[in-house]
């Protein structure tokens, strides 16, 4: 049976046009109908395949700009428009920061009136900022999901926002991985050997660790020999700034990057990290902010926000830098054993009394604290902990939010206590439709 042509239309996307949290810009295509597309910038005039309709609009693909609207240039690298990473190369780096900030703060006016809006803060650079990242093998090619697919890759030779070293470590997996015809995972059937490939770097001490996850190979199979890991490691650690290699070792069908058990292959297991005046001691999968330079500006800001404080309870606290950056008896919470341990580690080291607790964060049995801070991951709080808020919260809440829909989600339950007072906007994943935002909420009278 023959597919039928995707129609392609002329489409005007406003000046005024406003991204979507995906990063695409939407058009008119009539009185009730609107058509969304990546690539394109505010006051292009674009020639684009209209598809099926998706989350209100009808999903289109740009074949080409008839006429250029304000802010394009050329994207610099060349897997924009295949990769899944960026959205916004297309646009220069202001005209960006001016589009993502723009659409939140529309929002932020419909939540709640007299919000104190900070001028946003755009990074330090655009592009090499990442201080981690995850590669993905498919099959026999390594780099970054294609937009919107999970079973396939694009061959990324170079990541232009990824750690600096990127390059060299991609060539050298690539052609160890070729030299003895190691299988990448395959999504489809659910088997294979090589799974992910990890590079976190430290901007302070310019050094870089890489962890390799794959499934574990039978006692059989060549690639169980030792040996061939050791070369691997040695390649590796001789590139300038290698810390260590760590081997991953996971079996289970859930498509992330962690394992069940791991194997130092050469080298240390941590690094070190410096934001502001305090040092932070990070494994591979630590969490921490991917972009330490625009991290530190967000936490200068608050501490100047909230000052010195009786009891600071730090939910989510992953290895403890925001709860260590603010002037108080910290209690973390955390429910990932090693970011706990590094937490700690980071108090020994700044010296610092502190307490922290490997434990759900809405599980945590005492709320009392002056200030209490709230970073949690993507897909936000526990809606228990919300609840608990509600009732036991401190007079200040200090909300570090990766995902402002999310944020948008919880304030409609939240508004009932706490009234939001200040926020500021943070470029941490320039070329993307990401923004980090730092919120002060206070305890309604």
């Amino acid at each position: 049976m023959q597919k039928r042509p995707v129609p392609t239309r002329e489409l005007q996307f406003p000046l005024e046009a406003l991204p979507t949290p995906k990063g695409q810009l939407l058009a008119p295509l009539g009185p009730e109908s609107k058509a969304s597309a990546y690539g394109v910038a505010p006051g292009d005039l674009a020639l684009c395949m209209v598809g099926g309709k998706k989350k209100g609009a009808r999903q289109s693909w740009l074949r080409q700009v008839l006429e250029p609207g304000v802010g394009r240039q050329e994207a610099p690298c060349p897997h924009f428009g295949f990769c899944g990473g960026c959205s916004f190369q297309h646009l220069n780096y202001q005209r960006q920061l001016r589009l993502k900030t723009g659409a939140l703060e529309e929002r932020l006016r419909q939540l709640e009136e007299g919000v104190e809006i900070w001028p946003a803060q755009g990074a330090p650079t655009p592009w090499y900022y990442r201080s981690k990242v995850e590669f993905s093998f498919i099959k026999e090619d390594l780099g970054f999901n294609l937009r919107g697919l999970f079973q396939k890759v694009t061959p990324v030779r170079e990541c232009l926002i990824a750690p600096p070293p990127n390059r060299q470590i991609l060539e050298r997996v690539r052609q160890w991985q070729k030299k003895y015809a190691l299988p990448g995972w395959d999504p489809r059937l659910n088997e294979g050997l090589l799974r992910y490939l990890i590079v976190r770097y430290s901007f302070y001490k310019r050094q870089f660790l890489v962890a390799l996850v794959t499934t574990t190979p039978a006692p059989q199979n060549p690639a169980a020999d030792p040996a061939l890991w050791q070369e691997l490691a040695q390649s590796l650690m001789a590139i300038p700034g290698a810390q260590g290699v760590i081997h991953v070792y996971h079996d289970g069908l859930s498509p992330v990057a962690s394992g069940q058990s791991e194997e130092l292959l050469a080298g240390k297991e941590e690094i070190i990290e410096r934001v502001n005046d305090l040092e932070f001691s990070l494994g591979w999968r630590s969490f921490f902010q991917s972009n330490p330079p625009a991290y530190a500006q967000m936490l200068a800001q608050a501490r100047r926000w909230v000052g010195p404080q009786e009891k600071i309870l730090d939910l989510y606290c992953g290895v403890g830098s925001i709860g260590l950056s603010l002037e108080g008896d910290l209690v973390g919470v955390e429910s990932v054993p090693q970011a706990i341990a590094n937490a700690q580690a980071n108090a020994r080291r700044l010296g610092r009394k502190a307490q922290f607790h490997c434990a759900n964060s809405e599980d945590w049995p005492d709320l009392k604290a002056s200030l209490i801070i709230i970073d949690p991951p993507r897909s936000g709080c526990h809606p228990s902990l919300i609840q608990r808020l509600l009732k036991e919260g401190s007079p200040t809440l200090l909300y570090i939010s990766c995902n402002f829909s999310r944020f948008w989600e919880e304030y409609q339950s939240l508004k009932e206590a706490y009234r939001l007072e200040r926020v500021q906007f943070y470029d941490f994943f320039p070329h993307t439709p990401h923004l980090e935002s730092l919120l002060l909420l206070r305890r309604r009278p």
